[in-house]
């Protein structure tokens, strides 16, 4: 019989430490099982996380199309200013090329002005010079006719005599 209660105690300390290895298996079990729906949360939080970065890199992605097609369309502008500028520019030579020359000719047309009111003077002061001729010119020929007729009535009286 002590065989027996050796046994039975034998079995008896084999359960418990039984027991003692399955509340402990059961504890960590528990634990894992906690461990293991934390482990899925946090992988629920990432996987959110990661489908938030993916539609933020896409909409990233679609922004830097987007400022690419700026850029491209600002370059073209740019392009196009810069014709524009340089068009400009030309246009402003050519304008101050030809306000100097619009200024030469007018200094020109000045001048001639200047030049042709010089001739209107000397052409009046002709025209009066030669009015005045004129008048002498009548003044001497009446004074000849006179002188002439005094003559012929001179010399026609030195005959009579």
């Amino acid at each position: 019989m002590d065989k027996i209660k050796e046994k039975l105690e034998k079995l008896r300390v084999d359960a418990d430490t039984n027991l003692s290895r399955a509340e402990k298996a059961e504890e960590q079990l528990k634990q894992l099982k906690e461990e293991l729906q934390r482990r899925e949360n946090e992988s629920q939080t990432l996987n959110n996380k990661v489908a938030l970065l993916q539609m933020d890199l896409e909409r990233a992605e679609k922004r830097v199309e987007d400022v690419k097609l700026k850029k491209e369309e600002g370059d073209k502008e740019e392009s196009q200013l810069a014709m524009l500028e340089r068009r400009l520019q030309m246009v402003e030579g050519q304008l101050e090329d030809k306000e100097a020359r619009r200024a030469e000719a007018a200094e020109q047309a000045r001048s001639y002005e200047l030049i042709a009111e010089e001739k209107e003077r000397k052409c009046k002061q002709a025209e009066a010079d030669k009015a005045e001729l004129e008048k002498r010119l009548q003044q001497m020929q009446e004074q000849y006719e006179k002188v002439k007729a005094e003559l012929a009535s001179t010399l026609e009286g030195l005959e009579n005599l």
